[in-house]
């Protein structure tokens, strides 16, 4: 699915200036608005806009792709199309899906069509809050006062008057990241799996 086409711009600066980016968009409307902005930025010669549906009708290449990316609602149904697109030996394909069930499926087709190395790897952005945290000692009596077991050694003398501070405030500080607890958008999942 060639969509708004930002991730094409990046795959045609990749094989320029010799090689060749075939792009694949269901929705007419979008292919020929990504032809235009091709056309705009002087990389039309590197890149050829199909209006199609792969799942159904494959990609318009056989046995020249080093490889195949998909970003489509059930890559399962393109797999077989794939691999005819892809070189006859050593192509790889990569398939970005948002849900885990579409990998599953995913990667069982790729089994079934002999595809080799099929590995995911989750592409989550977790952003953590770093900050200072101030919990506070519990009480656990005199005995514990001497106890080494607090972090601090009682022979040395700076530790004592750290150790005495801080019982005496009842509390203890330390830095802990935290993950929002509120994320704008999702996880997703890239699969990736060589031609035999």
């Amino acid at each position: 699915g060639t969509g708004s086409g930002s991730l094409s711009h990046a795959l045609i600066r990749t094989v320029a200036p010799t090689g060749h980016l075939y792009t694949v968009e269901f929705h007419q409307q979008r292919a020929e608005k990504a032809r235009e902005e091709f056309r705009e930025h002087g990389v039309e010669h590197l890149v050829t806009v199909t209006n199609q549906d792969v799942c159904k009708n494959g990609f318009g290449v056989s046995n020249i792709a080093d490889a195949v990316f998909l970003d489509i609602p059930s890559p399962w149904e393109a797999i077989g199309h794939a691999k005819s697109a892809l070189k006859a030996e050593g192509g790889r394909i990569c398939s970005f899906s948002p849900c885990i069930e579409q990998v599953q499926r995913t990667c069982l087709a790729m089994e079934e069509y002999g595809f080799t190395e099929i590995n995911t790897l989750e592409i989550l952005l977790r952003v953590y809050n770093v900050r200072t945290i101030s919990l506070q000692i519990p009480d656990l009596g005199k005995a514990a006062e001497g106890n080494s077991s607090t972090g601090f050694d009682s022979s040395n003398s700076s530790n004592q008057g750290s150790l005495c501070t801080n019982l005496q405030q009842g509390t203890v500080q330390f830095k802990s990241g935290v993950p929002l607890r509120e994320m704008v958008g999702h996880t997703g999942y890239l699969t990736f799996a060589t031609k035999s």
